[in-house]
């Protein structure tokens, strides 16, 4: 068994809940304000995507959202986010997230060329 502990600080910045425009697609407002930082971790893999494991205060994150390291300045939009609760000792309970970093000047919405 491993333990791996918090390496970094990690904020984020949802987009809301999606809503239906008049023709039915999903529509979603441009990131909000910062919401924390607390402890969190980042790894990186091999096929350009980052696990993250951010802090449950952050609250529910669906796809687009933003996760931040105000510390470095680094992005990285939510591809997939569970939110895994531990029943023994909720202080262990994280929100693991796939992500892939944002490039700066991005032409999509979601910051990536």
């Amino acid at each position: 068994m491993a333990v791996l502990l918090a390496d970094r600080q990690l904020g984020v910045r949802t987009r809301g809940v999606p809503v239906l425009d008049a023709y039915g697609d999903e529509m979603t407002g441009p990131p909000g304000d910062l919401r924390g930082p607390w402890p969190g971790r980042a790894q990186p893999h091999s096929d350009g995507t980052w696990l993250l494991a951010v802090d449950p205060r952050a609250g529910a994150l669906l796809v687009g959202d933003i996760v931040v390291e105000p510390a470095t300045g680094a992005e990285w939009t939510v591809l997939v986010a569970d939110q895994l609760q531990n029943a023994q000792d909720p202080g262990v309970s994280y929100v693991r997230v796939t992500a892939r970093p944002r490039a700066a000047a991005g032409t999509r919405p979601e910051g990536h060329p």
